[in-house]
């Protein structure tokens, strides 16, 4: 007893390395370093996978737009390619950054607090996404031309022409496609950049690069058959879409990863 007083008299309390250090507060911090340790592992394998990827689907969009210039007529491909520009434009203005985000914050939040803290953050990010996705689309569908006419009013010398563009009968046939395009492109860009931050890129590997070339090869025979810029913008948002369930389907345990609970002493 006299060894735990001080020179005031008190006694201090007695602290073993027990109390210091409770089993049941370090495990959420040791299966929070064990998924950063496997995050660290896959990082190679899934860069590469990465990389060979990116280098198919712009490999295979060049084949396509060189089987498109073939198979459609002059005044056709002028109308392809207006449609594609409207869905370039419209899809990287809906992005609003959230992949970068993605990459950004989910491999941090992975690693620093582990699978179910990285899965709260996916699910907001996810449906921010949808919400935006969905605003845009009603626009799309129901209100361009009155955006139009709320652009034309900005005093600003370029908006004569982006409100000219937004009423322009040949993107107006075909908005239906471009948007549903929108869509699936929007989710399947976000778990894209999802499996990328959690080096879970083989999937999207075998997944999207099958949808690729699925895509290059229906686009032959939908132009063969004669339907034009409208079957090839409903083949690309088809596709699109089943792209982006299959990536939802895959992702959906993730979603709804729970925390561990603490295991007893």
């Amino acid at each position: 007893m006299k060894d735990n007083k001080r020179s005031s008299g008190l006694v201090e309390p007695v602290s073993t390395k027990a109390e210091q250090q409770l089993p049941g507060d370090t495990l959420p911090k040791a299966n929070a370093e064990e998924e950063a340790r496997h995050l660290l592992k896959r990082t190679p394998g899934s860069y590469l996978l990465n990389q060979v990827y990116g280098l198919w689907v712009f490999s295979s969009l060049f084949l396509l737009t060189v089987l498109v210039t073939r198979k459609l007529p002059v005044a056709e491909y002028g109308v392809y390619a207006v449609s594609l520009a409207a869905f370039n434009t419209i899809a990287y203005i809906v992005a609003l950054g959230l992949e970068d985000a993605t990459t950004t914050f989910v491999p941090r939040v992975f690693a620093e607090h582990g699978k179910a803290a990285a899965a709260v953050l996916i699910r907001r990010l996810l449906v921010l996404r949808l919400a935006i996705l969905v605003l845009s689309l009603t626009l799309m569908l129901l209100a361009l031309p009155v955006l139009a006419s709320l652009i034309v009013a900005i005093p600003y010398s370029g908006t004569a022409g982006i409100a000219a563009g937004l009423r322009d009968p040949v993107l107006l046939s075909h908005i239906t496609p471009i948007a549903v395009y929108v869509l699936g492109n929007g989710v399947s860009s976000l778990i894209t950049a999802v499996c990328a931050s959690l080096m879970r890129m083989r999937f999207v590997f075998v997944v999207g690069g099958l949808t690729q070339l699925a895509l290059l090869v229906l686009s032959f025979f939908v132009l063969q058959l004669g339907w034009g810029t409208n079957g090839v913008l409903w083949l690309f948002a088809i596709c699109s879409l089943f792209n982006a369930a299959a990536f939802l389907f895959w992702l959906t345990p993730f979603l709804f990863e729970r925390k561990r609970p603490q295991q007893p002493l």
